[in-house]
């Protein structure tokens, strides 16, 4: 109730400050195509039409509310019924999800407050949330969408002090929590692990067993909120921050308990978890081998961050373990010949351990699982990505290819050319190609290769 009061004063001030020069409107209407390079004949994955409207109203120059709604149907849960089981996840959008930023901005000299739901991006990692770990991430859509589309907005005070000039101090209070969402059993980006654990969940009913299942949310006090820390400031031609992240993991974990016979009782919990992070952004101005060359990392320490731990041939996690994992990435981009941007990353995901060296256990149900498909994970893995871009026809037409990978031989490759058919009209047509094995993280969509399409009116 409190936020829809905050949005019908945001409404009805705006309609004031319309009349006054006072109020900007902008938006934009969006549709996208997706359909699977496996079956070209027709099987559809998305049929996607979206409608995205912001306004910003100027209350005093110091004071401004700004407001952002949005809403999306997906047709392709209506044509086809293979889908049938997603489509009331997927076919639209969910609860107040539509609402996506609500905040108030208040500058006063040295000062800034932005108060209300937002997004809040850390980091220079480009397509990897290493220190991006603010907002939770909605990847019912893997992560295909533009980060300002699967990042959660989340209710937060967002303070900052600004000593010098140059610097700033940021300082995040979010007593709202919302858990990262993936696609549900029915989409066509549903995990392996989520499959899996379904197909098991069915079997168990089918023999006249039981799978009760139970998630618990942290409780809504002040002490379980998240806090964040940062600090940027600039030496030289050299950007960095230092970063600080103390709240509850936004991913649940299962535990597993069994009742007695085919009975058993699904346990979900968040976990608390601390991340204490660096990023740093410098140019290469000087004449030289490095001249035009930009030069940005992250480093990330991940203090007890859940880690599961099980059998990585039979896809099941045994137990959850709190490790100290470390997660850091180097990019290099570079414009040659006038407008084509070359752009390269490597990251390492370091875990704390190779395995559990847990005596209760067999040997073969000690190894750390990937995330997302319980597969096996390394205790150091190795991931790179390369991307060129440029322009022509003074800068209407703009192709772009991108490729993701891991030294384990799974990955993605998605070009796509993006063509300004006017002023305020865009057409994107493009290809996601996944390769890999079933329990990689890429390799698991290897048949969801998609050729897709996108029509967007700005306004």
């Amino acid at each position: 109730m409190k936020k829809s009061v905050l949005v019908a004063l945001f409404l009805l001030s705006s309609s004031f400050a319309f009349a006054e020069g006072q109020f900007d409107f902008s938006g934009y209407l969006k549709n996208e195509i997706g359909i699977r390079l496996q079956d070209f004949n027709g099987d559809l994955q998305k049929f996607k039409n979206i409608v995205e409207v912001a306004g910003e109203y100027k209350v005093k120059e110091d004071i401004v509310l700004f407001t952002k709604v949005k809403y999306w149907y997906d047709l392709m849960y209506d044509f086809r019924s293979q889908y049938d089981k997603g489509q009331d996840a997927m076919g639209h959008i969910q609860r107040t999800d539509w609402l996506r930023d609500c905040y108030l901005d208040y500058t006063n000299g040295a000062w800034f407050l932005r108060l209300g739901k937002q997004q809040v991006a850390w980091g220079q990692a480009d397509g990897i949330t290493i220190l991006d770990r603010v907002n939770p991430v909605d990847l019912s859509e893997y992560w295909l969408q533009d980060f300002v589309d699967m990042r959660i907005p989340l209710w937060m005070a967002n303070i900052n002090y600004a000593p010098k000039l140059n610097s700033s101090l940021q300082l995040l209070i979010i007593p709202d929590f919302e858990q990262s969402t993936s696609a549900p059993i029915g989409a066509p980006f549903t995990t392996y692990a989520y499959t899996r654990y379904d197909n098991w969940r069915e079997s168990m009913k089918r023999i006249g067993g039981s799978v009760d299942e139970n998630i618990y949310f942290p409780a809504k006090k002040f002490e379980n909120s998240t806090f964040g820390l940062q600090w940027s400031d600039r030496i030289g031609d050299l950007d960095y921050t230092l970063n600080f992240l103390d709240g509850y993991y936004y991913s649940a974990r299962n535990t597993t308990i069994g009742l007695g016979g085919v009975n058993f009782k699904v346990d979900r919990a968040f976990k608390r978890w601390q991340m204490y992070g660096s990023s740093f952004n410098k140019t290469f101005t000087n004449p030289g081998l490095m001249q035009g060359i930009t030069l940005r990392g992250d480093l990330a320490y991940y203090k007890h961050e859940p880690t599961y731990i099980g059998d990585p041939v039979t896809a099941s996690a045994k137990e959850i373990k709190r490790w100290d994992n470390v997660f850091w990435l180097i990019g290099a981009d570079k414009y040659v010949a006038t407008n084509w941007l070359l752009s390269f990353q490597f990251a390492q995901y370091i875990l704390d351990e190779a395995k559990a060296k847990d005596n209760t256990r067999p040997v073969q149900q000690q190894y750390p699982l990937n995330a997302f498909t319980y597969g096996y994970a390394d205790q150091v893995e190795n991931i790179f990505s390369v991307k060129v871009s440029t322009d022509f026809m003074n800068e209407r037409l703009k192709p772009e290819v991108l490729w993701s990978f891991t030294d384990d031989n799974q990955g993605r490759i998605s070009p796509k050319v993006t063509y300004e058919i006017k002023d305020n009209l865009w057409f994107t047509c493009g290809i996601h190609y996944f390769y890999g094995n079933l329990l990689d993280s890429n390799g698991q969509y290897r048949e969801q290769s998609q050729l897709y399409t996108q029509l967007k009116y700005t306004f």
